[in-house]
């Protein structure tokens, strides 16, 4: 087997407001070893800026975003880099259904446990 030192680690941009919850975000997706953050944006504009700039594999969104902006985001996203695999923390299932039907790889609910977000990585084929 590999040693984790061996492997690149997965460039991954945050987007999601200042505060508590983009800690929280980028709290959990440090316990992911084969992730590396680099970039955090502060709203959809800076985000798919900071996307055009670093070409990330993933991008984490929070939907503290306004909905707009993320579908914004998303549809760019992946008419430009559609490799990209995008992931979002939703607030509800409604979100959750918006954004699956804009596009987006995976959608996790906020109330949802940290193994679900692990899951929903292992299933993007990221790794």
């Amino acid at each position: 087997m590999n040693s984790q030192a061996n492997v690149a680690k997965i460039q991954t941009v945050v987007a999601a407001r200042p505060g508590a919850i983009r800690q929280a975000l980028r709290s959990v997706l440090a316990l992911c070893s084969q992730l590396e953050i680099s970039g955090v944006a502060n709203g959809g504009l800076s985000a798919l800026s900071l996307v055009r700039q670093l070409k990330p594999a993933l991008i984490v969104i929070d939907s503290g975003l306004l909905e707009d902006e993320i579908a914004v985001l998303l549809e760019q996203i992946k008419q430009e880099q559609p490799q990209i695999r995008c992931l979002v923390f939703a607030d509800t299932t409604r979100q959750q259904a918006a954004f699956l039907t804009l596009g987006c790889d995976a959608v996790i609910l906020r109330s949802e446990p940290t193994d679900r977000m692990v899951a929903a990585l292992n299933n993007m084929g990221l790794w």
